[in-house]
């Protein structure tokens, strides 16, 4: 027995060297595996690789429920897990739709459940299925709209409102939806009789039935020529017999014109006191002396000198400076003026002078009715013609008459809203007035901003518009033109730098100039 157990733990530890031996030479060769580089070629005819799609970007202007679609067509084509869709619509989403992401907590952003969730409560339309249904049944045909335009919107509309439906129900609801909604009562009928289980059905039926009804009207107006021939003849013949009617009562006045007796020679017109005709008849033209004098004509000055107050107007289309004078009852325009009119006047008598408060007197040339525009509003007014220094002389009469309200506090005058400025001879006249840039200011290049701009002097005017200036020191920069009030500590002058590069405008350069301008109650600017 002790024989056998040495052979058997002799055989015993002879196996175990030997597998010792191969378990180290295994260990020796997957250690060479290991260190050596992966450098084998593919071969092209057993390589494949699986197409992949890419995907969409969504901004939330368009449908929600669209794009969904397309994304899971397209996770699927790729073989997307969940965790991938979720990292991939992330990433497709632009504009508002990103917003979304900024309501979700960081450790859900891949959770793709969540993340639809959020974006169908922002963009979807389930919560829209009541508005959708009420739109389908009021849905009617526009007039020039085809039956084609109208069965797909109808079609649209079923996949919003009745999504949830089997497809024989839809289909059956968009039928009667469209028949509903076809404009023309003919087809409309004969379509519902047609009973259309589907809406192709409908819509290749209500098409068919309204080109046969196109082709019968087509016969109809050629059968009618004859008709409206007739109807020709018979109109030809009663204008005959109205022209034949009016040539017998034609006559008979005439004939009864010449039996009637001849009025009495000796009988005096109460007009121009000559016989021969009545009043009625007289074709006197009443000289100006027979008419009521027209007295009380007061003026301040003939010329407003340095102490008064113009404004910019026109008449009749004719630009002019106009002195606004309260101690006039008349409105004054100036001789040479009305010439360039080109309108007769009325000359009056020549013995009507114009007297002002220090005792100067002007000769009155005559009186017109012209249209004066003073801001944005015209008006119809007579006025005088009299050799006086200024080329306009508004008097009481026209601002009682259209209402206007003099503020010598703030130099202005006012009417309807519209604010119109008044200005001195003494002071310059200008319509134009530079901007300097308050503080320094860099354009950043290909964009535009707002500088913080300065006007020239207040008291020329108020209201003003912002125009590109005649001498510009940067180039490739553009002003826009605005609205803006000089009487502001600040105007916001919007510039925009066409360079790539950018612009430096420094504090005290004019970066604008602007135009006199007028507020009006009808939002014009003039």
């Amino acid at each position: 027995i002790e024989e056998v157990e040495d052979k058997v733990q002799g055989k015993i530890e002879e196996v175990k060297e030997k597998v010792q031996v191969k378990i180290g030479h295994l260990e020796r060769r997957l250690s060479e595996l290991e260190d050596r580089p992966i450098n084998f070629p593919a071969n092209p005819d057993l390589t494949y690789s699986r197409p992949t799609v890419k995907s969409l970007t969504f901004d939330g202007q368009t449908s929600w429920t669209v794009l969904k679609t397309q994304f899971d067509v397209v996770s699927s084509a790729n073989r997307w897990n969940n965790r991938v869709k979720a990292s991939q619509l992330v990433a497709s989403l632009r504009g508002s739709a990103a917003e979304v992401l900024q309501g979700i907590p960081s450790d859900k952003l891949t959770d793709l459940m969540t993340i639809e969730n959020a974006l169908e409560a922002r963009f979807g339309d389930s919560h829209l299925t009541q508005f959708y249904r009420t739109e389908l049944k009021t849905r009617r045909q526009k007039p020039g709209e085809s039956l084609q335009v109208l069965a797909a919107d109808v079609e649209r509309l079923m996949s919003l409102a009745y999504a949830e439906c089997p497809q024989d129900v839809r289909d059956s609801l968009a039928s009667q939806y469209f028949v509903d909604a076809i404009r023309d009562e003919d087809t409309q009928h004969a379509t519902r009789l047609m009973n259309a289980k589907d809406l192709k059905s409908a819509l290749a039926y209500s098409m068919k039935y309204e080109a046969a009804k196109t082709v019968s009207k087509t016969s109809r107006y050629v059968r009618s020529i004859e008709v409206e021939d007739s109807t020709g003849k018979e109109k030809d013949e009663k204008f005959d017999c109205l022209l034949k009617t009016l040539e017998k009562l034609l006559n008979r006045y005439v004939a009864g014109k010449k039996n009637t007796p001849r009025r009495n020679p000796n009988v005096t017109c109460w007009k121009c006191s000559k016989k021969g005709h009545v009043q009625r008849e007289c074709q006197t033209i009443s000289p100006f002396l027979n008419k009521e004098p027209e007295e009380g004509l007061k003026v301040s000055t003939l010329c407003g000198g340095r102490n008064g107050l113009y404004l910019e107007g026109s008449i009749c289309g004719i630009p002019c400076l106009m002195l606004v004078d309260t101690g006039a009852n008349v409105t004054l325009v100036r001789t040479d003026l009305t010439q360039k009119l080109k309108r007769n006047f009325i000359y009056t008598a020549p013995n009507i002078s114009l007297k002002t408060a220090t005792g100067e007197k002007a000769e009155m040339r005559g009186k017109l009715d012209a249209a004066i525009e003073c801001g944005c509003r015209k008006s119809q007014h007579k006025i005088y013609v009299v050799d006086i220094n200024d080329p306009c002389i508004l008097g009481l009469d026209f601002l009682q008459k259209f209402n206007f309200t003099v503020d010598l506090e703030k130099n202005e005058i006012r009417t309807g809203g519209e604010e119109i400025p008044l200005f001195s001879a003494n002071a310059e006249h200008s319509k134009l007035c530079s901007v300097f840039a308050k503080e320094k200011t860099i354009i950043p290049a290909r964009s535009e901003c707002l500088i913080q701009g300065v006007p020239e002097a207040s008291g020329k005017f108020r209201y003003a518009v912002t125009d590109f200036p005649s001498q510009v020191s940067q180039k490739g920069v553009l002003v826009a033109a605005t609205l803006v009030d000089l009487k502001r500590e600040a105007i916001p002058v919007r510039v925009l730098n066409l360079d790539h590069k950018p612009k430096t405008v420094d504090k005290g350069a004019v970066i604008t100039t602007c135009e006199r301008g007028y507020r009006c109650s009808s939002s014009r600017i003039f």
